[in-house]
């Protein structure tokens, strides 16, 4: 799957969820985008959509450990 071609639905997705400071609202997002994610017109399969939910988590957790090193400095 060709990742780049989703590119502004990741950022969106984790621009949403850099925005909820909890874990469970980062989860709810996650969630909700995958529910319009299944609907028409993109209708991607299950695999698809969990590249995209993993490349999200990814630039979130990339996201956290950024943060984290300019507090500990």
């Amino acid at each position: 799957m060709n990742l780049a071609k989703w590119e502004s639905t990741i950022q969106q997705i984790a621009d949403e969820s850099n925005h909820e400071p909890r874990e469970s609202g980062k989860h709810k997002i996650l969630t909700d985008w995958r529910a319009k994610l299944e609907k028409e017109p993109t209708s991607l399969l299950p695999f698809q959509i969990d590249e995209i939910v993993r490349e999200v988590r990814k630039r979130l957790v990339s996201s956290t450990n950024h943060t984290r090193q300019r507090f500990v400095a």
